[in-house]
């Protein structure tokens, strides 16, 4: 039977940083900005989760739902449809995003914290914040254990970057060794990880590398840091891993940056470095909190649209899989334009 319901937080969890801790969804209401519904601190001690009372405290957040008086942070989401709904006790979907650390300073990145030396006066208090806050080994232990983790689940790391959290090898080693085959890395790729090769050996991880230029100047300029020919260098390492049944995907992302690296130019020879090196797929973004500064100038859109469409006839060109994200796709929206699928 249909309800309304939220497609986000009937199946999936959230693992944010200490300063949020776990969240049911893992997608911000867009519509009022007012973020993630929190788990209360009775479910989560930052230890250890009591699996019962999350179930019971996710059942009456649906049930809110389905009778229109869910809390503020829902209200008018975007998530929320009339759909078919089945409560079987598991998680379907994790978000894991606890620590904030990354070695690169992405120009349009909000979420990172940059690291700082070990003899600054704040390292404690920093690392404790955003690196380590609690034992994610431990809490994926304990669901895998307690059959609350599907096996058909899609385990999503995100971050900060996610290899540079200390258990992160000890995570992904523990996933492949219990028969997860369905694990996303979101990556800088500056490391290389015998984890994730293991992972794509086994045919079980895919890969979201963040590259954003063709150019080894552009990339630095995107990035903060010179790392275009180490970040290559290991993506061919990985693709040379697959094995002839992987069916996941390798993909490198390009995030366009209005006046940094929106070119046609630019963008194709990102698609040429992508099929040189083994890509499957090509992702592209735009940096969407400056339009959102810009008021989406329909001058601007024109131009992003034009460059998207350049690279898709080359991706057409050379048979590169491709795919659009949510922002870039709200401008073809927003033009009126047909998405280019």
């Amino acid at each position: 039977m249909k309800i309304r319901t939220c497609n986000n937080l009937n199946k999936s969890i959230c693992f944010n940083y200490k300063g949020l801790g776990i969240t049911y969804c893992t997608l911000t209401n867009a519509t009022n900005g007012l973020g993630w519904t929190k788990i209360p601190q009775e479910v989560f001690d930052g230890n250890k989760i009591d699996w019962n009372k999350y179930f019971e405290k996710r059942a009456e957040a649906i049930e809110s739902i389905k009778n229109g008086t869910e809390c503020n942070e829902c209200k008018n989401c975007q998530q929320i449809v009339e759909d078919e709904f089945e409560d079987d006790g598991k998680i379907h979907y994790i978000l894991l995003s606890p620590w904030q650390i990354c070695q690169s300073n992405c120009i349009y990145c909000l979420g990172h914290a940059e690291p700082i030396q070990k003899d600054a006066p704040n390292y404690e208090e920093y690392y404790k914040e955003y690196e380590e806050p609690y034992d994610m080994l431990g809490i994926i232990k304990d669901m895998v254990q307690n059959d609350i983790l599907a096996k058909d689940a899609e385990i999503d790391f995100a971050g900060g970057e996610p290899t540079y959290y200390p258990y992160f090898n000890d995570i992904v080693d523990y996933l492949i060794d219990n028969d997860y085959t369905n694990i996303i890395i979101h990556t800088n790729n500056i490391y290389y990880c015998n984890a994730i090769e293991k992972g794509i050996k086994a045919n079980a991880v895919s890969l979201m590398i963040s590259i954003d230029a063709g150019s080894k100047k552009c990339h630095e300029k995107v990035k903060g840091v010179k790392s275009f020919d180490s970040v290559w260098k290991n993506f061919h390492r990985y693709s040379k891993a697959r094995g002839n049944n992987y069916n996941k995907r390798l993909c490198t992302k390009y995030v366009i940056v209005p006046d940094v690296n929106d070119t046609e130019q630019e963008l194709n020879e990102f698609i040429h470095q992508s099929i040189k090196h083994g890509a499957t797929q090509i992702a592209i973004n735009v940096y969407n909190q400056l339009l959102n500064e810009m008021n989406y100038d329909e001058q601007l859109m024109k131009h992003l649209v034009k460059i998207t469409d350049s690279a898709i006839e080359t991706a057409k060109k050379h048979n590169m899989p491709y795919t659009l994200f949510p922002n870039i796709e709200y401008v073809y929206t927003k033009l009126g334009l047909k998405l280019p699928y």
